[in-house]
């Protein structure tokens, strides 16, 4: 005769049941905290021309939205449609911070041919008062040769920058030969006059140093020369040029034959 198993029927822990159910809840609650928690603090750095309410309104959080209602490629998107974005950062915090960091791109002169503002990523925008103490360019210059300067020129103090009252393209050729298709006049707010080309660009960073050894004079300075050691100054009214050393030593005169 065969032996009839008995299966034991397992009583449901009610106990265990509700303290998993309790876990499921505050997980799901605390999701839903966190996906529904507003934006409290909005920091925005790096910003030097484009104002706080401008970023809000284009990152569309003036409101202050859910801060995880919106993914941070899309604020970096909407942020980036204003015309100063070089580059923008989003940082956000499960306490509300919402951080965003700006690069702005700089305007460095205004385009007389276009009437534009050109910036330092070569875009090009519409003129405002905003753009200030920038220097003009008053001729036609190779797009080649533009993009090359503009890329030059971002590497130049913003203070100097705002010492240039003109930008004209000058390439120096002589007898229908071009020597150096490269070069610019720039005219100073102080009214002297500085050659120069891409290759030596950095050198108008020693501006204000090169022309505190000439004291008081005004005349025409040349860092377009390939020589380093020596600048070539001519005073105005003048027909001698004055060789000088930058090395921070005495300026010396020199008669150019």
């Amino acid at each position: 005769m065969e032996k009839v198993k008995r299966v034991k029927k397992r009583k449901l822990n009610i106990k265990a049941l509700l303290l998993l159910l309790l876990i499921i809840y505050l997980i799901v609650m605390l999701f839903y905290t966190i996906f529904t928690m507003k934006i409290k603090n909005i920091y925005i750095i790096g910003t030097n021309l484009l104002t706080d309410n401008e970023i809000i309104e284009a990152a569309e959080i003036k409101d202050y939205p859910a801060i995880f209602g919106i993914g941070k490629s899309k604020l970096e998107e909407k942020i980036s449609s204003l015309e100063l974005v070089d580059d923008v950062e989003i940082k956000k915090t499960l306490t509300g911070k919402l951080t965003i960091k700006i690069t702005e791109a700089r305007p460095l002169f205004y385009n007389r041919n276009t009437n534009k503002v050109v910036l330092s990523n070569k875009k090009e925008v519409e003129n405002n008062p905003k753009y200030l103490g920038i220097p003009t360019l008053i001729n036609y210059v190779p797009t080649d040769i533009l993009n090359d300067f503009i890329a030059s020129f971002n590497e130049i103090d913003p203070d100097i920058i705002k010492m240039i009252n003109e930008i004209e393209y000058d390439p120096d050729i002589s007898n229908d030969i071009t020597i150096d298709e490269y070069r610019f006049l720039l005219r100073m707010n102080d009214t002297n006059h500085v050659y120069v080309n891409i290759i030596n660009m950095e050198r108008l960073n020693d501006y204000e140093q090169i022309f505190a050894t000439v004291g008081s004079l005004h005349g025409t300075v040349y860092l377009d020369s390939y020589n380093a050691d020596n600048i070539i100054f001519e005073a105005f009214g003048s027909d001698e040029e004055d060789s000088t050393n930058t090395d921070g030593g005495e300026a010396t005169d020199e008669t150019e034959n």
